[in-house]
């Protein structure tokens, strides 16, 4: 479910980058997100989803995970977006060696061999050819190293944090580093732009708070 809804707030995204500024579409769409997650999480775990005796960790899985957003929309500017969502497929690779190299997840051959082959059904469908590594290839491809990590740095700290604090602390961090990006270029939406921004920030504080449950 959640990788349904990353989908159409990817596509959305990928449409908006063509008029707006990176910055102004990943701040609208992360604070729409977190008035979503807003919406689920509060009514029921209020504010003490806030206690946490990581504030480190969150600080830095949230910098990471800006900065994995921030490349993933650059290469929806740069190159199509089925070959960007496709790099981006890679991600799982990353994130089981993040976990067998930080976890200690047991990582038997037969995961590995499906992953490998997974990877090169990516680069099939990226299409290998003389523009395999182009910027918007090479922005993907850091989408998805850093992704995987994101990956399996919360399922670590899952150990101790409920999916709600998971959930808040990243959007409340990811709202406030986007923010950071609005004095290099605004532009304000047409009505059905503005719409567009919208749903996709609802679809991506659907799918972040599903893929995080996950």
């Amino acid at each position: 479910a959640a990788t349904v809804m990353f989908a159409g707030s990817s596509a959305l995204s990928k449409w908006q980058v063509v008029d707006y500024p990176i910055g102004e579409v990943l701040f609208i769409r992360t604070v729409i997100s977190l008035c979503v997650c807003t919406l689920l999480i509060l009514p029921t775990a209020g504010l003490a989803v806030f206690r946490t005796q990581r504030p480190r960790d969150h600080l830095f899985r949230g910098i990471a995970q800006a900065t994995s957003q921030s490349f993933i929309v650059i290469a929806f500017s740069l190159m199509p977006l089925a070959g960007a969502i496709a790099i981006n497929f890679s991600s799982p690779l990353f994130a089981t060696l993040a976990s067998a190299l930080v976890l200690k997840e047991v990582v038997g051959a037969a995961r590995w061999s499906a992953l490998l082959v997974g990877f090169l059904g990516v680069l099939i469908v990226a299409a290998p050819g003389a523009d395999s590594f182009q910027t918007g290839a090479l922005f993907a491809l850091a989408n998805a190293v850093i992704y995987g990590s994101v990956t399996a740095a919360v399922r670590g700290m899952t150990a101790t944090e409920s999916t709600e604090t998971l959930t808040m602390y990243q959007m409340v961090l990811l709202t406030a580093y986007f923010a950071l990006l609005l004095p290099f270029g605004f532009t304000w939406p047409t009505s059905a732009d503005a719409l567009a921004m919208i749903a996709a920030g609802v679809m991506n504080g659907f799918g972040q708070y599903w893929w995080t449950r996950a």
